[in-house]
């Protein structure tokens, strides 16, 4: 089976979770069980390739402290924003999250007028990032679950050479591209449905989110 013919089965089954959850009632906890199940499925996915990985020699590198990958930019699609606003408004204090909206708009000053070429060259921490950890690692997009690496030394010298293209860290392929048409097939569902969707970087989309006082209810109505 090729490469493209594996896409089509993720995006696949990301439409169906999407379908299962959502076809008969399109209400804000459908959506957020839906949402929930999707990266329970990605997550039980990427955790039986790691492990089969691991037994034929090639673990991955990632572990709490290493956050090379937590300075570059990260793209998230608007159901995935809102669904990180809304556990950050369950599961933090005022002080946090006047933290989060604090550095997510430091770092939307870094990235906000540049070209997508130049935004990927931004190097600078992640709004969530405390101490080299996530602190709404539950709630993490997409694109934050399936970045796995198998050296983290590749992800440091990407780090401190962005864009140098031999300096590329060692990603594990296939979480890249099956967490990304899982997620591109989920919300292909939610467009059908007249649910205005964009994917944009993380820092800027949260910031919008806060500042403008979005929520699920808002988005579906």
């Amino acid at each position: 089976m090729d490469h493209k013919e594996i896409g089509k089965i993720f995006y696949r089954d990301g439409y169906r979770i999407a379908v299962q959850h959502l076809e008969g009632e399109t209400s804000v906890s459908n959506l957020k069980e839906a949402i929930r199940t999707l990266y329970r499925e990605v997550d039980g996915l990427l955790e039986a390739f790691l492990r089969r990985s691991a037994e034929e020699g090639k673990p991955a590198d990632c572990k709490i402290g290493c956050s090379w990958c937590c300075h570059q930019e990260v793209f998230a699609i608007t159901h995935e924003l809102l669904y990180l606003h809304d556990h950050v408004l369950q599961n933090s204090d005022r002080k946090e999250r006047e933290g989060f909206i604090s550095r997510a708009r430091e770092k939307s000053f870094l990235t906000l007028h540049k070209t997508l070429e130049e935004q990927l060259l931004v190097r600078a921490p992640c709004p969530f990032l405390i101490d080299g950890a996530c602190a709404v690692y539950a709630s993490r997009p997409m694109a934050c679950r399936i970045y796995l690496s198998s050296s983290a030394a590749s992800c440091k010298k990407e780090h401190v050479q962005p864009g140098n293209k031999k300096k590329f860290p060692d990603l594990f392929e296939f979480p890249l591209h099956a967490g990304r048409m899982m997620n591109e097939g989920f919300a292909a569902f939610l467009k059908q449905t007249g649910k205005p969707s964009a994917e944009i970087p993380l820092e800027q989309g949260y910031a919008s989110v806060v500042t403008l006082g979005q929520t699920f209810e808002s988005w579906m109505g």
